[in-house]
């Protein structure tokens, strides 16, 4: 063949790969763009292979963040701590667990959230990709202990378990349940969950997101307030996002849903209105429900009866956790603050407390000249018997108790090894008498 010929058929054949390999992009664009398969099928294998690849090779959990504070156990103990146990849930070195330590770091009882060992066939986490693979990629978020020494906590929108002291499970709520555990006084609880996204009806779809677009946005969408009984049955549910679609919030709907359309509320606690906040509020009830919205930067008061929103307040917290009622009905924030918003280049979380009689809003902790102190996520507050304040700072892994002034009187730090901290998700202290267990002891397993 001459040397022209040859030239040819090989421009003839570059022309006919080229063209393939021009077919075959477009083809892939098509199929990309309208989600046909087998699309679909090299997308969620090519994540699935990846997840186990980064899986396989993890040594800690990826929600750690690297240490901030010196020290392991208590660092600080001063006259004036508020006495009594506390108890704290976390992501330790030995796993998931919830501690009960007392004032000297000591731990006085442990009790393992063993998830894949009390749901050893999780049915109800749809869909079965978020199930967690090992211990290194769940957290327990949301706690109660009672008296007797059970446990009542959440596997973070994974399900709630009721433990013994000895950590025998009693029952589950085999809902994708996350962030809180709120005594009822009756001795049930009010509890977030999200909606199965399969149930999601069709007049709460923000920006036109199919139940298979949430599936594989880990199906947050419709946020629900459970009442469980003390026996784990699911008594009602309130949805939250309802209450939004159906009342007059279209405007703070429509600035969130950009970013955050799958998890448009996230809410992260709910608070039985007492008769003292009901009080300042016109319209609102005792037994009403007091939420935080994190998405909407939003605190809201939700009727008991009909789910509709009765009152509302946005800001100036900034994706905030954990809103408490004080005994004279004011409201009590834990501003976690925001990366972007750094004042003089200090980045601080802080407690605010809002009188909702007059709108006012002051800061609680930290004041000028205090020690910031800062959690990107969760985080939480406790007003103590005697006036202090314990602060958890989620995610240095530290608890700091502050006096009414605000001055240090207690504090516990814990890592996860020489670089990271801990995670520890909440902290509660209980007073002296608070618990009949006169043994913590318990048989070996």
């Amino acid at each position: 063949m001459s040397g022209r010929g040859r030239w040819t058929r090989h421009l003839a054949l570059a022309a006919c790969i080229a063209s393939a390999v021009l077919l075959v992009f477009l083809a892939g664009g098509a199929f990309a763009t309208f989600g046909w398969q087998p699309y679909q099928f090299f997308e969620d294998s090519a994540r699935a292979a990846m997840t186990i690849y980064r899986q396989e090779r993890q040594t800690r959990p990826d929600l750690l963040d690297p240490r901030r504070y010196r020290g392991n156990g208590v660092t600080l103990r001063r006259e004036g701590v508020s006495p009594g146990l506390t108890l704290v849930q976390g992501i330790f070195p030995e796993g998931v667990e919830l501690r009960l330590i007392d004032l000297s770091g000591q731990t006085v009882h442990r009790w393992r959230a063993d998830f894949h060992a009390i749901w050893p066939d999780p049915r109800h986490v749809f869909p079965a990709s978020d199930i967690p693979v090992d211990g290194l990629h769940y957290q327990a978020h949301g706690m109660a202990v009672l008296p007797d020494g059970s446990v009542v906590f959440n596997f973070d929108n994974l399900g709630t378990a009721k433990l013994d002291k000895c950590g025998a499970v009693l029952w589950t709520v085999d809902r994708r349940t996350h962030h809180t555990v709120t005594p009822n006084g009756d001795g049930s609880f009010w509890i977030p969950a999200r909606r199965d996204v399969r149930l999601v009806q069709d007049r709460v779809l923000l920006q036109e997101r199919s139940r298979l677009d949430l599936s594989k946005a880990d199906g947050r969408h419709e946020d629900m307030l459970l009442h469980i009984g003390p026996d784990g049955t699911v008594l009602d549910e309130i949805s939250a996002i309802r209450g939004l679609v159906n009342g007059r919030f279209a405007a703070e709907l429509y600035d969130v849903r950009a970013i955050s359309v799958d998890d448009p509320t996230h809410l992260n606690d709910i608070e039985v209105v007492t008769p003292a906040l009901a009080a300042r509020i016109p319209g609102v009830e005792a037994g009403d429900l007091l939420v935080s919205l994190r998405e909407l930067h939003m605190i809201a008061i939700l009727s008991r009866r009909t789910g509709a929103v009765r009152w509302s307040r946005v800001g100036p917290w900034v994706r905030q956790h954990d809103v408490d009622i004080t005994p004279d009905g004011m409201i009590e924030v834990f501003n976690n603050g925001d990366t972007r918003l750094a004042v003089d280049g200090v980045i601080g979380s802080s407690i605010l407390r809002l009188d909702p009689a007059t709108g006012t809003v002051r800061t609680v902790y930290p004041l000028d000249g205090q020690p910031h102190f800062f959690t990107r996520i969760m985080g939480a507050h406790q007003l103590l018997p005697n006036g202090n304040r314990l602060i958890t700072e989620s995610m240095a892994g530290r608890l700091l108790e502050v006096d009414a002034a605000g001055s240090p009187v207690w504090e516990f730090v814990q890592a996860y090894d020489g670089t990271h901290a801990v995670v520890l998700q909440s902290a509660q202290r209980y007073p002296p008498g608070y618990f009949t267990v006169q043994d913590w002891s318990c048989p070996s397993r």
